[in-house]
């Protein structure tokens, strides 16, 4: 397996609790140019055609190879404005990332990549991405690291270890669950144990390849305003080379980076939570943070500028809404000097679906900004973007449950009071039960520069259980809907979740 964001569908699927960063899960600017000479010798028919180059940005150089779309099931669907009636183009995928659908009618299509619909009348789509790290292999098995270290600051309540490696781009936190995790006042690591395979991005590292094992000591700290946050403070860099299943074991020593930096923000909180409602009249707010770190400049078009570790300050002080001004907040800073510093906040709401008797899935979402550092240093930090209004199936009201909405329904929606969207994205999920409890499962995922939708064939299925989550999304100088993976700073995104309907 290839380390591949479009294969994983990281970061742009479902979210869970906390700012993992995604979506896993995604401009007004539409109007692909169309092959022009298609248009004259067939007679309004176009030939729809896309790339999908995958740029890896590593330490020891980026490489760009195609994603293989030759298992990806491609359809461009064309919609009868008077009839409702969709037409289904069959078009083919390729090992060399292209993707064609010949003799295609002019006007907007929706485009089906597997379960993901691209709704634009474009033509030409960069169905490609950029990703963090090289490609490389991950831990399908339990592998086991063991690490042995000195030179811990002394350890204290409200630390934790962050685990990365620059070159792979791999990442994962440490947590009490770790055998042998440090106890407060410790200064050494005395072969504590952790699963490498439960990382994040558990990239198997190779020391061959320019590949170094990193371990940072986040340390709690206070601001001088007096608000407690976390930041780089000292790191264990050290050779390490896997292979999968197999346990290995490093020692080093800590110690503190000599480049220092300072990051303080004016967080106006409140403003994520006056939106509570609009993403869900019962949801509920869950969490609200700060990741700062740094990347390559090139990393500002990946699907996440912050997906995780190395992160240089972590704020989430407390569960309150209250807006906050830390002042200058301290950290070590261990990343190359010419990276790029970007920012991300997060505040995070969940609503609860059950189906029939089973114990209910709790379903996260959030509201969040990406900018470059000084951007959240120079101004308050508070929404892009806002949640979209009064949703719409069909023509009934979204946030009620809804029987009867067809299989051929729409979603419909007014645009966000706070920021201008350049983009929506929409998720369909599917309810299921599984051992008593609900199970959640998204079917589709349809893109658009629109204020409405139609479901193409067989989204939905009678008999079944549904419940969207629609997008609006802040992203100038970037098309979601013909370059769904592409990425640009600042952006921003906020989630509606409506009511269960079925057919």
């Amino acid at each position: 397996m290839h380390k591949s964001l479009l294969s994983l569908g990281l970061l742009i699927g479902m979210t869970g609790g906390g700012c993992a960063g995604f979506d896993e899960a995604e401009a007004l600017d539409s109007s692909m140019s169309a092959d022009t000479t298609s248009q004259v010798t067939r007679a309004l028919s176009t030939h729809v055609t896309g790339t999908s180059p995958i740029t890896f940005v590593a330490m020891s150089g980026n490489e760009t190879t195609p994603y293989d779309q030759s298992a990806t099931s491609v359809v461009a669907y064309t919609r009868d404005s008077t009839t409702g009636e969709f037409t289904a183009y069959p078009g083919t995928g390729s090992a060399d990332g292209t993707i064609s659908v010949p003799s295609v009618p002019s006007g907007r299509i929706y485009l089906k990549l597997g379960s993901r619909y691209l709704v634009s009348t474009g033509r030409s789509f960069d169905l490609g991405s950029t990703e963090w790290g090289r490609d490389g292999a991950f831990a399908s098995l339990s592998t086991p690291v063991t690490v042995s270290a000195t030179g811990l600051s002394p350890w204290q309540s409200g630390d934790y270890l962050d685990m990365y490696s620059l070159n792979p781009g791999a990442f994962g936190y440490i947590d009490s669950n770790a055998t042998g995790f440090p106890q407060a006042g410790a200064t050494s690591l005395s072969g504590m144990s952790f699963d490498y395979a439960n990382m994040l991005n558990p990239v198997l590292l190779d020391s061959s390849r320019g590949d170094l094992f990193s371990l940072a000591q986040m340390r709690l700290q206070t601001s001088p305003n007096g608000v407690p946050y976390r930041a780089m403070h000292k790191v264990l860099l050290t050779s390490m080379t896997q292979v999968d299943g197999q346990p290995v074991t490093v020692s080093g020593t800590f110690t503190q980076p000599v480049a220092t930096g300072t990051f303080g923000v004016d967080w106006r909180r409140s403003a994520f939570e006056a939106m509570r409602t609009q993403v869900n009249p019962s949801a509920v707010s869950t969490y609200n943070e700060i990741w700062m770190s740094a990347r390559p400049a090139a990393l500002s078009s990946a699907l996440a500028s912050i997906s995780g570790p190395p992160l240089l300050v972590k704020l989430n002080p407390d569960a309150q809404r209250t807006d906050i001004v830390t002042g200058n907040m301290a950290y070590n800073n261990p990343l190359p000097a010419t990276w790029q510093k970007v920012a991300l906040v997060a505040a995070g709401f969940t609503k609860s679906y059950a189906l029939g008797t089973a114990t209910p899935y709790t379903m996260s979402v959030d509201i969040r900004v990406d900018q470059e550092a000084s951007a959240f240093a120079a101004a308050p930090v508070q929404p892009l973007i806002g949640p979209v209004q009064a949703p719409l199936v069909n023509t009934r009201g979204a946030f009620q449950n809804l029987t009867g909405v067809g299989t051929d329904a729409s979603l419909r929606w007014s645009k966000p009071l706070v920021g201008t969207a350049t983009n929506y994205v929409v998720n369909i999920y599917r309810l299921g039960v599984s051992n008593g409890r609900t199970t959640v499962t998204r079917v589709a995922a349809l893109h658009t520069d629109l204020q409405s939708v139609y479901l193409p064939p067989d989204v939905l299925q009678a008999g079944q259980t549904y419940f969207a989550e629609i997008q609006s999304w802040y992203q100038p100088g970037s098309d979601l809907a013909t370059s769904p993976y592409m990425r640009s700073l600042p952006r921003g995104r906020a989630s509606v979740l409506t009511g269960t309907f079925s057919p």
